[in-house]
């Protein structure tokens, strides 16, 4: 008795159906169009923060004085450093080796003892770092591998970029089209940064380039109208 009831649910379905098809009334999908684009934003700010290179480097017969040595300078210059307002956490060691220094031209004569000890410190005083590298050379550097300038906060310059190349593609979408547009679909395509270079600072000494930082994103959009 419950499998007849069943079937004759089942049936009742099936004729509903057919009556509703025989109304003649179909219910068609709304056709969606897409259109993908590419946008772009770019950035500039003054950098504030500088990014300074410097090393020791001491010769020695005795392994044992040109160690001393190259402590001795390494020190002071760190001293110089937080003198000046450098934070400890801000002064890395990036490359510290020893090597025995032959010459060559004579056999292979030994000269001694190589020490070679570099130091990367941050500094915001971006304007004044031309006098600062000189400084660091009167205290007993005698390696000078670099500047680089940035700015402190890159990633709120990235989203403002970000931002901007989400713009950029909409403007573009709706020059394409008049209709309605709404975005389904954002593939952040890739980032990166330079520095166009301009002279900030020069003294007796140096002469040191600096200029805008620019930051440049690109987005991938789908949209939808």
């Amino acid at each position: 008795m419950k499998k007849i009831f069943i079937v004759a649910i089942c049936a009742l379905l099936v004729i509903l159906g057919i009556t509703g098809n025989m109304t003649g009334e179909v219910v068609a999908a709304e056709e969606v169009n897409k259109i993908t684009v590419m946008g772009t934003g770019e950035v500039r700010f003054l950098p504030d923060v500088a990014v300074v290179s410097v090393g020791v480097e001491t010769l020695n017969e005795s392994l044992t004085q040109a160690q001393s040595e190259n402590s001795q300078k390494i020190n002071a210059l760190i001293s110089y450093l937080k003198d000046i307002g450098v934070q400890e956490e801000n002064i890395k060691t990036r490359n510290f080796y020893v090597y025995q220094r032959y010459d060559y031209s004579q056999g292979e004569k030994l000269l001694g003892y190589q020490v070679n000890n570099y130091l990367d410190f941050k500094t915001k005083d971006v304007d004044n770092v031309g006098n600062i590298v000189s400084s660091l050379m009167e205290n007993g550097a005698n390696r000078f591998t670099g500047i680089s300038f940035t700015i402190d906060n890159y990633e709120e310059g990235y989203r403002s970029a970000l931002n901007l190349a989400l713009e950029n593609a909409t403007k573009k979408a709706q020059a394409l089209t008049e209709k309605p547009i709404i975005s389904s679909e954002i593939v952040e395509e890739g980032n990166y940064c330079f520095t166009s270079r301009e002279l900030c600072s020069v003294n007796m000494d140096s002469s040191i380039m600096k200029g805008e930082i620019c930051i440049k994103a690109s987005v991938r959009v789908q949209f939808e109208y």
